[in-house]
C-alpha cells in the first residue's frame, strides 16, 4: 500500500461532502425504524446519562463538588447496563439532556439516533481517508458509497447501539497503526492508543487489538527488525517495540478509566464481573439452513456463510478483491514493515469473523458483531478492483478513469433496488446467491431479529386499535423489547394511548413475529384471539417478517 500524506482542496471538499451527505442520509429516515431490542436498554441508560448530566449542574450550583462523583451518585446513575461499558450511552444521554430536555428539538430517542448519524458520518469520513492516504481519490469517493449501500450497514447505522461506532473504532484503530508504521511519528502512535481508549469505552471487541498487533510484531520482530542495528540485545527489543503499545498503557487504561467512573470503586470487582457476563455470554437462537442454533458448539461455517449471503454482490466482490490485494502486499513487498501492514490489515478485516466461528463462541444474533472488519477490505477491494479495470482499458488516463467512475456507478444503481426493498429491515437482508427474501426462507435461514419490525403496522395499529388498548409485544420471544415500546411511544410512532402487555388473555392487539421457535405463539394467538386472520402483515417478497392481530372474541 503506498502512502500520501498531502490532501488538496478538492480532497477537503469531498470529504465534507460524503460525511455530510451520509449523515444526513441517516438522519433524516430515522422514522422508518423500528427500535431494535438493544437500542431500549441503551436509550433507557441515556436516561440515567441526561440525569447524571442534569445532577451535576445542580451539584456545582449547590457547592458540592465532592458529591458528582461519589461512589453513591456514581451508581446511581452508572449501575444499569453496567456489563457495557458507557461511552455511547454518555454520548446519548449528552444528546438527550442538550437536544431533548434544553433546546426541545428531538424526542430523547431521536437525540439518541442523532448520535448514531454522527457516527455513520465519522465512518464515512474514516473510509474516505482511508481509500486517499493509501489507494486513490476514485477509490477514497466510491467506497463510502459502497459500504453504505450495503442493506446490513445502512440499517444498523440508525441505531443507538455500540456495532457502528465499534467498526469505526475498530478499523479506524488497525489505519492508524499501520500510518504509525509508516510514518513513525510519535504523535500518530499517542493518537491511535486514543482512539483505542474510545473503543474500549465503546466495546469489548477492541481488546484483542493490541494481542493481535503485538504478536503480529513480535513475529516480524523475530524474523527482521532484530537484524536492524541495535534491536538485538536485551535492551535493544524495548527499543524495537512501537511506542503505541507504550501509549495503550500510558495513555489508553487512564483514558478508559476516566470515560467509565463506575470502574474507580472496587475496581477489581467489576472488572471481574464485566469480563465474566461476556465471557459467558447468552447465545441467542438462530435457524441455520434450519438447524436451530442453541446450543454450542456451533458450525465453524456460520459467519462466513452469513457474510457470503448477507452482503450484495458488489461489495462481496470488494470484500474477495481487498483481501487478495492484502495478501498480494503481504508476500510481493520487500520492506519488513510493509509486510507487517498487510498482515495487520489482514488481521483487522477477517479476525472478527474469525472469531465468531470458533465454535465455543455464543452467537449474538445477525451479522453485527463481526462486521468490524468490512471497511478495511471493502475499501481496498474498491482500488483493487479499480487498478484492475484500468490495466484492462487501453486508452487515456481520462478515459481510465471515466470507465472506471461509470463502472461504480453502474453497481450503486444495480443495488438500489434490494435497498428499497430492505430500506426498513435491513437486518433481514439475503443477497441474490441464495434466492433473495425467498431463497433464504426456502432455505430456512433466520428471518429477523429483536422485533423492530413491527415498524410498518404501526399505521394500522394506531387506526385500528381501541382507546386505550393493550398491546401484545411478545417479549421474552425476540419480540419486542418493553423499553424499546416505550421509546416507539415517546418518539410518536405508536398512539400514546396503547399499553404494552406481556399477557395474551388481557391483550385487545397482537403482535407475532415470524419465526420458527414462535409458531407456538401464533397457535395461541388463534385459540385467544378466535382468528387466524392478521389485520396488517409486513413482507418483502411475500416472505413474512411480522402481523398485527385483534381479537375477535
Amino acid at each position: 500500500m503506498n502512502f500520501k500524506n498531502r490532501f488538496e482542496k478538492i480532497d477537503f471538499l469531498l470529504a465534507a461532502a460524503v460525511a455530510v451527505f451520509v449523515f444526513l442520509m441517516i438522519f433524516l429516515t430515522n422514522g422508518s425504524f423500528g427500535f431494535v431490542r438493544d437500542e431500549g436498554f441503551y436509550m433507557k441508560a441515556a436516561n440515567y446519562m441526561a440525569d447524571w448530566y442534569e445532577s451535576i449542574g445542580t451539584n456545582i450550583s449547590n457547592g458540592e463538588f465532592a458529591k458528582i462523583f461519589s461512589k453513591k451518585e456514581i451508581d446511581r446513575y452508572f449501575n444499569y447496563n453496567s456489563e457495557h461499558p458507557p461511552f455511547m450511552k454518555e454520548l446519548f444521554g449528552l444528546s438527550q439532556f442538550i437536544f431533548t430536555r434544553k433546546l426541545g428539538i428531538l424526542s430523547a430517542p431521536m437525540s439518541a439516533r442523532l448520535v448514531a448519524a454522527v457516527f455513520a458520518a465519522l465512518t464515512a469520513l474514516m473510509i474516505y481517508l482511508f481509500g486517499l492516504i493509501f489507494f486513490s481519490r476514485i477509490t477514497a469517493a466510491a467506497a463510502p458509497l459502497l459500504f453504505f449501500m450495503m442493506p446490513h450497514i445502512f440499517f444498523h447505522s440508525h441505531l443507538a447501539c455500540f456495532d457502528m461506532p465499534i467498526l469505526f473504532f475498530w478499523s479506524a484503530t488497525f489505519i492508524l497503526y499501520i500510518i504509525c508504521l509508516k510514518t513513525k511519528k510519535t504523535s500518530v502512535h499517542a493518537l491511535t492508543a486514543l482512539f483505542f481508549a474510545f473503543g474500549m469505552a465503546t466495546k469489548h471487541n477492541v481488546l484483542f487489538i493490541p494481542i493481535l498487533l503485538f504478536v503480529s510484531w513480535l513475529f516480524f520482530y523475530a524474523f527482521s527488525y532484530r537484524k536492524e542495528a541495535g534491536y538485538g540485545s536485551f535492551t535493544g527489543f524495548f527499543k524495537a517495540i512501537p511506542k503505541v503499545f507504550y501509549f495503550m498503557v500510558i495513555i489508553s487504561l487512564p483514558v478508559y478509566f476516566l470515560i467509565w467512573p463506575r470502574m474507580w470503586f472496587n475496581t477489581f470487582d467489576r472488572l471481574m464481573t464485566y469480563a465474566e457476563f461476556h465471557g459467558k455470554h447468552v447465545n441467542y437462537l438462530n435457524y441455520y439452513f434450519g438447524t436451530p442454533l442453541k446450543n454450542g458448539p456451533f458450525p465453524f461455517s456460520f459467519p462466513w456463510a452469513m457474510t457470503f449471503f448477507t452482503t450484495p454482490t458488489p461489495q462481496l466482490v470488494c470484500f474477495f478483491a481487498g483481501i487478495v490485494y492484502f495478501c498480494r502486499d503481504f508476500l510481493k513487498s520487500e520492506k519488513t514493515c510493509e509486510k507487517e501492514a498487510a498482515f495487520a490489515m489482514i488481521t483487522g478485516s477477517l479476525f472478527p469473523i474469525f472469531l465468531i466461528a470458533l465454535p465455543s463462541v455464543p452467537i449474538f444474533g445477525g451479522i453485527k458483531h463481526w462486521f468490524t472488519g468490512y471497511p478495511l477490505m471493502l475499501t481496498s477491494g474498491v482500488f483493487a478492483i479499480e487498478e484492475s479495470a484500468k490495466r484492462l482499458i487501453k486508452t487515456s488516463d481520462l478515459k481510465k478513469n471515466l470507465t472506471v467512475c461509470a463502472l461504480f456507478v453502474l453497481a450503486a444503481v444495480s443495488l438500489i433496488s434490494p435497498n428499497i426493498k430492505f430500506a426498513k429491515r435491513g437486518a433481514a437482508f439475503y443477497n441474490e446467491l441464495i434466492g433473495g427474501a425467498q431463497g433464504a426462507a426456502e432455505a430456512r435461514m433466520q428471518r429477523n431479529f429483536w422485533g423492530y419490525d413491527m415498524i410498518d403496522l404501526a399505521d394500522t395499529l394506531n387506526r385500528e386499535a381501541p382507546e386505550n388498548a393493550k398491546l401484545f409485544i411478545m417479549t421474552g420471544y425476540e419480540g419486542l423489547n418493553q423499553n424499546s415500546f416505550k421509546f416507539m411511544v415517546e418518539a410518536g410512532m405508536i398512539r400514546s394511548d396503547i399499553r404494552q402487555t406481556n399477557t395474551l388473555n388481557e391483550a385487545d392487539m397482537a403482535l407475532f413475529f415470524y419465526e420458527k421457535q414462535n409458531e407456538h405463539i401464533l397457535n395461541n394467538i388463534a385459540y385467544e384471539f378466535g382468528t387466524v386472520r392478521p389485520l396488517a402483515v409486513s413482507s418483502t417478497d411475500s416472505v413474512f417478517y411480522s402481523a398485527l392481530f385483534r381479537r375477535e372474541k
